[in-house]
């Protein structure tokens, strides 16, 4: 009897100290991932923008063409060929503004005092000439400059490849990393999936859903702008069209007052531009400003905003979000921001409440825009978002 009790205890503790080991291990292995994760924290967070961003429109895709590798390529052409585009273009103007400024008296009177000297014909003095002056310290200083400006630019498109190549392998493979993560990490614990899934659903609609917002409103704002130009009377033009369109998308994010304050500020300067020409044109910055608050504003507020980001989160939250992230984070705030606003709101909105024994505070069904609305059966989720429409509606109106 008294050896079988001491088998049994030398077996518990063959059992538990390999356990201890492995869990050591993991602790390791996932401590090497977290920091290698932190050490590229700004291209990674791009990536899961570009995952999420990038999602609805491979989902798309995949339902017509065959292969999971091309239609994930194809999504992500779809994104990058459009940037790549508007920075090319972006750049074009800068140069030309800056060409138009090298022509200015203001670019010759601050040029003007730089020293000139005559470049020499003799080969052998060209040489001296050359080597003096790569030797000044002014020049070297500039040279390092260059090089440093020339070796960040390498590493910065070298890291965004990077993001787009992990954007790619999330595209290809987010199902069979859902499936592997339910059945190995999470079994039946219900809170966690739970709670994994509004996360997701919710960086659905924050990357795709507000950014979609943002840009559908400047693309549709430059448009309008554009046209008011087309019939402004007595050269009442709205200027730098593309400019304000920018600076309308991003007052979206903006509660309360909003893209009005860009239209309060465009009537205000074409109402100044028709006093000081004609008064008569008086009526053109007041019909601009009603056709923007009331029609645009009313299409914006009833189709675009409900259809594209949904109505998870008070649009303060993602103001916020959006604001403070580039404040706290840098540039990539942007991204960083309202991923950890997601992951914060989520906890308190779906894991505490069932922590505590109660039912989620909101539902996990939002919206077309959700992973629910996209993957396959999904009518009790659609049913279980049905019945709590109504007060969704009411406290999410801004």
């Amino acid at each position: 009897m008294a050896g079988s009790v001491g088998d049994s205890e030398a077996m518990r503790v063959r059992i538990v100290r390999p356990g201890m080991k492995w869990w050591v291990l993991g602790l390791i292995v996932f401590g090497i991932i977290a920091a290698v994760a932190y050490m590229f924290l700004p291209w990674v967070v791009f990536g899961l923008f570009v995952y999420y961003v990038a999602r609805p429109i491979n989902r798309y895709l995949g339902r017509r063409i065959k292969g999971k590798n091309l239609s994930a390529a194809l999504s992500l052409v779809l994104i990058v060929v459009p940037v790549v585009l508007f920075l090319g273009v972006f750049f074009s103007i800068a140069i030309g503004q800056l060409a138009a400024f090298a022509n200015t008296d203001v670019a010759a009177r601050l040029l003007g005092g730089l020293p000139t000297t005559t470049i020499p014909n003799d080969p052998n003095k060209l040489l001296d000439t050359a080597t003096t002056t790569l030797q000044k310290p002014s020049v070297q200083s500039a040279l390092a400059a260059v090089q440093a400006f020339v070796g960040g630019i390498a590493s910065s498109i070298f890291m965004l490849f990077l993001s787009l190549l992990l954007g790619f392998f999330l595209l290809v493979e987010d199902e069979r990393l859902a499936r592997w993560g339910k059945e190995q990490l999470l079994g039946d614990d219900r809170v966690f999936t739970d709670y994994l899934e509004a996360v997701d659903a919710g960086l659905n609609s924050i990357y795709f859903g507000y950014t979609l917002t943002i840009f559908v409103i400047m693309i549709l704002t430059a448009v309008i702008y554009n046209l008011f130009n087309l019939f402004a009377p007595g050269n009442l033009l709205i200027p730098a069209t593309i400019l304000l369109a920018v600076i309308t998308g991003i007052f979206t994010l903006v509660p309360l007052v909003g893209r009005s304050v860009v239209y309060l500020a465009i009537a205000a300067f074409l109402a100044l531009g028709a006093i000081q020409r004609d008064p008569n044109a008086l009526w053109y910055p007041f019909v601009f400003f009603l056709f923007m608050t009331l029609a645009f504003d009313n299409v914006v507020r009833t189709y675009i905003r409900p259809y594209l980001s949904g109505k998870l989160f008070h649009l303060s939250l993602v103001m916020f979000a959006y604001l403070l992230g580039p404040i706290l984070f840098g540039w990539y705030g942007v991204f960083l921001g309202p991923l950890l606003m997601v992951i914060v709101v989520q906890f308190l909105q779906v894991a505490v409440p069932q922590l505590r024994g109660k039912e989620p505070t909101t539902p996990l069904d939002i919206g077309p825009t959700t992973t629910r609305e996209t993957d396959e059966g999904t009518d009790d989720a659609r049913r279980g978002g049905e019945a709590t429409d109504g007060g969704e509606d009411e406290g999410s109106q801004s």
